[in-house]
C-alpha cells in the first residue's frame, strides 16, 4: 500500500464537492484544527483526519489494509443571533452531499473505489454530531472505512 495516494485522492474527493457548480466548503484541510480555529467566514469547513491503519496479515498474500478516517465538518450557524436559524439544518445539506458523493463506481462489486485505487471507500459507523451546545457551530464526525486493494 503506497498511503499518500490514498490520503490526496481522498482529500480530492471530498474537497471538491460541490452543489449547483458551488463549492460546499468555504475551507478543506488535511490540517488538524478544531472548530474554534476556523473563521465564521471561513465555513463550512471540511477537515480530513486520519484516526487508525489497521493490517490484517495473510501468510503468502500481500497484507490487506483497513484505514479509518474522520470527516469533521463545521458550520457556522449564526443560531445565537438568529433563534430560527436551525443548525441541524445547514449539517444535515453537507451530510447528505457526502454520503451522495459516494457513489458506486465499481459495478461489478457494488461499491466505491475511488476511481480504482482502493477496494472500498464508505461511511461506517456511527456519525457524531453538535447541534447547538457548542454556541453558533454544528459539527459532524463522519467515520468513513477504506479498505486498500491486495
Amino acid at each position: 500500500m503506497t498511503r499518500e495516494p490514498i490520503y490526496a485522492a481522498l482529500f480530492a474527493f471530498f474537497s471538491g464537492l460541490t452543489a449547483g457548480g458551488t463549492p460546499l466548503f468555504v475551507t478543506a484541510t488535511r490540517i488538524p484544527t478544531t472548530w474554534e480555529n476556523v473563521a465564521p467566514e471561513d465555513q463550512p469547513a471540511l477537515l480530513l483526519m486520519p484516526r487508525t491503519e489497521t493490517a490484517k496479515y495473510r501468510k503468502g498474500l500481500p497484507t490487506i489494509w483497513t484505514l479509518s478516517i474522520d470527516l469533521l465538518l463545521y458550520v457556522h450557524t449564526g443560531a445565537q443571533n438568529d433563534p430560527a436559524q436551525v443548525p441541524a439544518a445547514l449539517l444535515n445539506t453537507l451530510i447528505d452531499a457526502v454520503e451522495a458523493s459516494i457513489a458506486v463506481d465499481d459495478l461489478s462489486n457494488q461499491t466505491c473505489t475511488l476511481g480504482g485505487l482502493v477496494s472500498h471507500c464508505a461511511i461506517q459507523g456511527q456519525i457524531e454530531l453538535s447541534l447547538g451546545s457548542l454556541g453558533d457551530e454544528a459539527v459532524a464526525i463522519i467515520p468513513l472505512e477504506i479498505l486498500t486493494s491486495p
